[in-house]
């Protein structure tokens, strides 16, 4: 009885609604065996208000160059799907034939940018590449309201306002262009804050008025190629696609049935 007990309550729990998912798991699953993972993409038509914006755009390319392989080898460790194959391509050329349009959706910190897709482009690469859907993560720039700390000092200074930064969208999308699962990071989840408030110059001014200012491209860049240092977690991937990747990762498991079947990867 407490085994089955404990089966009903796995069961319960895959079947769960989760908000990333357009579609019952169980479809999913039966759906989605073969996954494809796209190189990653940058829209640039999207807000990035940065005083050298097309550098911010070419800084992101260059770093994000092979990045997906890293995404293809944790998804394959998870074991949620039959196989989970890289999908070649030039980034620049695969967005403009793949993406259909885009919108902005929710408030304040919760903003994010969605995606559609042109079907005869994503049945295309299905097809080419013998996958049952496409994984496309495309980093943007965006504005979210969001509270910034000073993190310097002991008291709690903190400046809501407007800030501009570049997030991470992520979409699963089945050979007609339909997208089953969505991913836009949480709020205050960016992946690379393109601005700061400037807590110091207030403070050595005595004001209330806290500036924002803009990240450089040199320090872009050392974000951006910063790693863990730690014995524990040291690695060579950088942080800020390590843990863009491994939220992905966990959020693309469409439930515990996967692993009792026992998935492979290839």
């Amino acid at each position: 009885m407490r085994r089955l007990t404990v089966m009903m309550l796995i069961l319960a729990l895959c079947g769960c609604a989760d908000s990333r998912f357009k579609m019952p798991k169980e479809d999913y699953r039966q759906q989605v065996k073969t996954l494809g993972v796209l190189p990653l993409l940058v829209d640039e038509g999207s807000t990035v208000l940065h005083p050298r914006r097309e550098e911010v755009f070419a800084l992101l390319e260059r770093h994000n160059q092979g990045k997906q392989q890293w995404l293809v080898e944790m998804l394959r460790e998870r074991k949620a799907y039959f196989a989970v194959r890289e999908v070649g391509g030039e980034p620049q050329t695969t967005y403009r034939r793949l993406v259909a349009a885009s919108s902005v959706e929710g408030d304040g910190a919760a903003r994010q940018r969605s995606y559609r897709f042109n079907s005869s482009a994503v049945a295309e690469l299905c097809r080419r590449n013998a996958v049952d859907a496409l994984l496309v993560v495309i980093h943007n720039g965006i504005v979210r309201n969001e509270k910034r700390w000073d993190r310097d000092r002991t008291s709690l200074n903190y400046l809501q306002a407007d800030y501009n930064s570049v997030a991470a969208s992520a979409a699963v999308v089945l050979a007609d262009g339909r997208v089953v699962w969505e991913y836009a990071g949480g709020a205050g989840d960016g992946f690379l804050d393109l601005q700061y408030p400037d807590f110091d110059e207030a403070y050595y001014n005595a004001t209330d008025q806290v500036r924002l200012h803009f990240v450089t491209i040199d320090g872009l860049e050392r974000i951006l190629t910063r790693r863990d240092s730690s014995l524990l977690f040291k690695s060579s991937l950088p942080q800020r696609y390590k843990a863009l990747f491994e939220a992905i990762a966990d959020g693309l498991e469409p439930g515990l049935l996967n692993r009792l079947r026992g998935g492979q990867s290839s």
